[in-house]
């Protein structure tokens, strides 16, 4: 789409959330705020400077004309009665009849609030061994093998019908496997935020009364509280969930959720329905979240901002890239080496007091964690000697764009250097966490 409308010859005029996607097709934003059109020239993130210069500016035009107004008023006041000053009171009570009184529009509403923390989970939450899933004859994924850990913040990438929704479903216990072992990390307790999560409410349920059956120690008072944050205002709490548009239902579905502590958060495509105010402060809250969590989302804004791992579902496979969604777009161009399904057993040792979240297709339940055999234990101490290797590389090659970079040539070679370097550092992180969980795995073995 972005691709056309940069070809299109003719005027177009669209509605969009999308930061990314108006960056890269509009030449003006029109702001429809306060009763009015506000036009602004260039993408969404000019927009967004030129809306705080133009603030910026309207509040100091506003106290110079309430100076103005101040000095006016005080004069006439003082002189009213006075004949001899008759003419310039006159004067200046015409000047006020006259001038323009300039406003400051309100501050736009917006949503506020923070997840309550929850109890830590396990140093593993979930894993992936040998997962596959069909329905009927179509396969969506198979040979899926991957580990998240405490504290990860996972997006899920790939077109639409890949397996996403899919995948997360897995995670949340609300889809089977067809074969393979999914298993839930000691003490992680996942919620699932669904694309219509609102379907599964009461709609004849009043917001308030509904609130107040998950957060039930809650007062009346505290109750308006939350739903005020969401935008829910005076009355609007009454309003039985049936009757709400589709984005007020999933702001409410979003804080009927904050109401229940996880530490494992699964949400699929929380953005939906939400504008870009609302996204900024979800993003905000969730930036600050400490459990672990998986996402969908095609707001790739959202992504690059929240990401520490990108899983992309494609070609009935899932690849796991380190870094954010431009990191994982520059691995996509080449940047970097193509990435492979993780090998769980080679990239962490198995998880303390885990339990099987589903079965496998044979009905069994998974094998308890032992010691490797000698031939899997060559392979492993293998890898460590390939991730000593790789690590003295990338010290070498991230030392060598330092040293680029203090000699400055160009902007454009700058930021060339530095996007080479923090990928560099990115992958050298990754190794290292690999590294500890490799010895980790030898250690355990001896």
């Amino acid at each position: 789409m972005e691709g056309y409308l940069a070809e299109y010859p003719n005027a177009f005029v669209l509605v969009s959330h999308d930061r990314y996607f108006l960056d890269v097709t509009v030449k003006r934003i029109v702001e429809l705020w306060n009763r009015g059109l506000h036009f602004y020239t260039g993408g969404y993130t000019k927009f967004e400077q030129q809306k705080d210069e133009r603030r910026t500016q309207l509040i100091a035009a506003y106290d110079n004309q309430q100076d103005r107004i101040r000095q006016l008023e005080a004069f006439i006041n003082r002189f009213r009665y006075q004949a001899t000053k008759a003419k310039q009171v006159q004067s200046r009570i015409k000047e006020l009849e006259r001038m323009e009184k300039i406003e400051i529009p309100p501050e736009e509403k917006t949503i506020h609030f923070t997840f309550p923390q929850p109890k830590p989970s396990g140093r593993v939450v979930a894993e992936f061994q040998g997962v596959a899933k069909s329905y009927g004859e179509h396969q969506v994924f198979s040979e899926v093998n991957f580990i998240i850990e405490r504290g990860e913040r996972i997006a899920l990438v790939g077109v639409n019908g890949a397996g996403k929704s899919t995948l997360i479903k897995i995670l949340a216990g609300a889809e089977p496997l067809t074969a393979g072992q999914f298993l839930l990390g000691h003490n992680a307790n996942p919620d699932y935020f669904a694309q219509d999560q609102y379907k599964e409410l009461d709609p004849d349920v009043q917001m308030i009364d509904d609130l107040a059956t998950v957060a039930t120690r809650a007062s009346n008072t505290e109750l308006r509280s939350i739903l005020g944050c969401f935008l829910f205002s005076e009355d609007d709490v009454f309003k039985t969930i049936g009757v709400l548009s589709g984005g007020e239902r999933n702001r409410y579905a979003l804080a009927r959720m904050l109401m229940m502590p996880s530490n494992f958060m699964l949400l699929d495509e929380p953005t939906n329905h939400l504008d870009m105010r609302a996204k900024d402060v979800l993003l905000t809250a969730l930036e600050e979240y400490t459990g672990t969590m998986v996402f969908v989302s095609h707001d790739r804004y959202f992504i690059d901002k929240l990401a520490t791992r990108i899983f992309e579902v494609e070609n009935g496979r899932v690849n796991v890239f380190p870094g954010n969604y431009e990191d994982y777009i520059w691995r996509k161009g080449g940047g970097g080496q193509q990435p492979e399904p993780a090998e769980p057993e080679a990239t962490a040792p198995a998880p303390p007091a885990v339990r099987p979240a589903a079965p496998a297709k044979n009905g069994g339940t998974p094998a308890k964690a032992g010691r490797l055999n000698p031939i899997k234990l060559r392979q492993i101490k293998e890898r460590r000697h390939e991730i000593e290797e790789d690590v003295t590389r990338l010290e070498a090659e991230i030392a060598d764009y330092e040293s680029a970079l203090s000699r400055f040539v160009s902007v454009e070679e700058t930021t060339r250097l530095s996007a080479l370097l923090e990928a560099r550092r990115a992958d050298l992180q990754a190794l290292l966490i690999e590294w500890e969980q490799v010895e980790q795995l030898i250690e355990d073995n001896r």
